[in-house]
Order: structure tokens, then sequence, then C-alpha cells
């Protein structure tokens, strides 16, 4: 089927075209408890194209683009109508023009994981087993599970000679933890994505939420707190740092929502702490966002970013640095970020607030502010730690990031991002200063 829609695109008028395929074998299981209450295979293929339609107006050239799937089903003659509307719908599109990526001598390779070596089926038990090990609290458990797992045969064809093929795995668990002791039951959610079999992650994560669900059901209220370092633990760290991610993007900076400059510092003057070292690669053992290739079919490799706080180059897919003129790196979905000077141990050294679990948290890359309401955390008041929940904390990250420190401890985890996946290797735990915490 492939090949007759590149047959039909070559014939028809246009600048140039792009398709993507995705054949995806999938298994799936849903627990209640630990009895299975349903399992589900399914086979996919998705093809989707794009087409570009380039013109000019008073002098400036402009590129339009649409985007359209074909179903298994669609004969030629509806291949060949849907194409048409796309190119019809591209000339209303007004975007700068830019290229695409061209083929080149590369040769790319399937990513490694265990999941090549026997079928999907057979891996199924495996992932129970290691995500139920530790259900074995009497007060706590996992309440129920629904553990995914694909096997993608990726193609990208595009009109300027590239066609690369890869064969890519992506797990993906959401599981609910219960505790109960004399209160009310409490519940926590947790998803954990992965690319490959490494049990004793699955375990570890699995027995982390049934330790925080017997934590949660014995907190009390946040108490208002001043002029003490705030901790973020776990996936905290992630949302947080991801805000260098989005503002060395060239997407952000052409949208002027960034205004980072290469060869200065992305954390401001007077650095106190620790310094920011990021890393994209596109080849993180067990990420889901690891890939040979992104979306436009630009061959990736690992980018040095940013340096002891200092901004190396921006990093972004072929369009957007064609707008800035800088060198494309293609989009990357893995962020490494380096430890930093103190262990976890010595930021409990001193009175705090540590925040595991956030019930939301959002900060805003442009203005620097950021804001998440309490779900788990600890209290330490230099004599006592204590579970908390409830209440809020607040700051701008542009106020804090200059006396900012982390942990020498690593983790891996899954950050959430609009439109793609998105994974994080770096500190487990990051302290700030001067945060503002709201009681409840």
């Amino acid at each position: 089927m492939l090949d007759r829609i590149i047959n039909i695109l070559k014939n028809e008028c246009i600048s140039d075209w792009k398709v993507i395929q995705k054949q995806t074998e999938a298994n799936e299981l849903f627990f209640i408890r630990n009895n299975i209450d349903m399992p589900r295979l399914k086979k996919v293929n998705n093809i989707s194209i794009t087409v570009y339609k380039d013109f000019e107006e008073f002098g400036n050239n402009y590129r339009g683009s649409s985007t359209i799937n074909i179903h298994p089903t669609m004969n030629e003659e509806e291949i060949t109508t849907a194409i048409k509307d796309a190119i019809f719908s591209a000339s209303y599109v007004k975007n700068q023009y830019y290229p695409l990526p061209i083929s080149s001598n590369i040769i790319i390779g399937s990513l490694d994981s265990q999941f090549h070596m026997s079928p999907l089926v057979e891996w199924m038990p495996k992932i129970k087993d290691a995500l139920y090990k530790e259900d074995r609290f009497q007060n706590g458990y996992i309440n129920s599970a629904e553990i995914f797992l694909n096997k993608n045969f990726n193609r990208i064809v595009n009109s300027r000679g590239v066609d690369y093929s890869y064969i890519d795995f992506v797990g993906h668990i959401e599981f609910i933890t219960s505790w109960k002791d004399t209160g009310e039951e409490i519940e926590l959610y947790k998803e954990l994505m992965f690319s490959d079999f490494q049990p004793e992650s699955l375990t570890s994560a699995s027995k982390e939420m049934l330790e925080m669900s017997r934590e949660k059901a014995a907190t009390r209220p946040t108490p208002q707190l001043e002029s003490l370092p705030v901790i973020f633990l776990g996936e905290p760290v992630a949302e947080l740092l991801k805000h260098y991610y989005t503002q060395s993007n060239a997407q952000s900076v052409y949208l002027q929502l960034s205004t980072s400059k290469p060869q200065e510092s992305i954390q401001g003057d007077r650095i106190l702490g620790d310094r920011i070292n990021m890393v994209l690669d596109p080849a993180i053992s067990n990420s889901p966002a690891s890939s040979p290739i992104d979306a436009d079919g630009f061959v990736l490799s690992s980018q040095n970013i940013i340096l002891d706080g200092i901004l190396q180059k921006y990093w972004g897919t072929t369009q957007y640095c064609y707008y800035l003129d800088v060198e494309p790196t293609g989009n990357i979905g893995n962020m490494v970020f380096s430890c930093g000077s103190k262990s976890i141990a010595e930021m409990h050294s001193e009175a705090y607030l540590e925040i595991a679990a956030f019930s939301d948290f959002t900060l805003n890359s442009v203005t620097g502010d950021f804001a998440g309401e309490i779900r788990l955390g600890w209290h330490f008041d230099g004599k006592s730690r204590v579970a908390v929940c409830g209440g809020s904390i607040s700051g701008n990250i542009y106020k804090l990031q200059t006396n900012m420190y982390l942990s020498k401890e690593e983790q891996q985890c899954t950050s959430k991002e609009l439109h793609q996946a998105l994974y994080y290797k770096g500190p487990k735990a990051l302290m700030l200063y001067n945060v503002s915490v709201a009681g409840n």
C-alpha cells in the first residue's frame, strides 16, 4: 500500500511530501488486584501523509503543509481524492519556507531491547511479576493495573530521498496503589514508560508507590512555613528542569517564548549553587523516547546543549533551526542532566520541606512562575520528620535558579510533554531556597 501511495504522490503537482508508516503489534493486560480482568491483542497499521505546497507573495517564499491519515480500507481513488484535498488545504497555510531533510549515507538500526528476543506475549507475565513482586504489605496493595507493550515498525519516506525504517518497543504501565490503616483508604496513581525489560526498575517503582501510599495515609496538613529550603524529589525534579529543555529549543526562541542566547548563562548571573549541564541523547537505554531519527526523518545524534550553565547552542527541528539560521539537531526527546554536588542526606541535614508528589504542578517558561499543590511531602523541623499534604508552593525559577542544588543520586523517568514522549535522566532531588509555602 505504501508503494501505491508514493506513486500517487509522485504524480501530483506538489513541492514536497512525507509519508510516515507505523505498524503496531500490541499486547494489553488489565488487572483488578493481581487477577487478570481482560487480555487484549491487536495489530494496527497507521499511515500519515504530509504534503507541502510552496508559493510566493510580495517577494517572500512560503511553504504550506497539510497532514492526513490513510486508512487500510481506502482504495486508490479514495487515497487520490484525500491527497488532492490535502494539497488544496496546504495552499492556505502560510509558513515561512523551510527545507525537508535530505537522504544521507548514514545507516540507522533498530534500538537495543530484550523484547527483540521473543514474542511480546511471552513478556507480559514477566512484566506483571516484576510489577507485583513487592505487593505483600498487610494494609496496602496494588488496587488495579493496566500493562501495555507495543512493538512498532516505523518507516519514514520523503520526496528528498529519505527512506529510513527501524523497530522500537514502547511499554506503558498505569497502576493505582491503595492503603488503609484505621482511617479513610487513600489511593495514588502512577504511570511508567519503558522500552526494555528491566524488572528491577518496575519492582522498585511499585514498592516506592506502596510506601508512599503508607506515608500518604498518615499525613498531616502542611504548616505555614517561611525561609525553609524546599527539596523536590522524584518526578517533580524532571518537571522543574524541563524548563531548560524548553528555553533552549529553537521553536521557543523563534516564537519569542525564550530569550536565551548561545554563549550566555541560562541561569542568570552570580550562580551560587550547582550549574546546569544538559545533553540531549537520542539513544538512552530503556527510554520510550529514544529513536535514531525524528518525525521528519532527520538522523539524530547526541548534542551538548548546556555546559556549566552556559547555553552552547539551540536544538530543534529542521524547520525552526532553518528559521534561526543554525545547524539543525532534530527533535530529541531524551534530556540528560548532570548530577550535582550534594547527596540527599546532605540536603536533609537542615530543616526542610520535601515534596515527592503534586496534585498539580505548572511552570510557565516565559515568565518563570511555578506553582504546585502538595499531594505528598515531608516536613523536617530539625528534630522530627512528618509526612504532610495539602497547601501549595510557588516561586519564580528565574529568581531562584542562582541558588539551586542538585543531588548526587540519579533517576530516570518519563516527563509530560504535549505531542511527544519526553524522557528524563538526571538528579533525583533538587533543592531551592526562598520558595513560598502556603499551609493547609
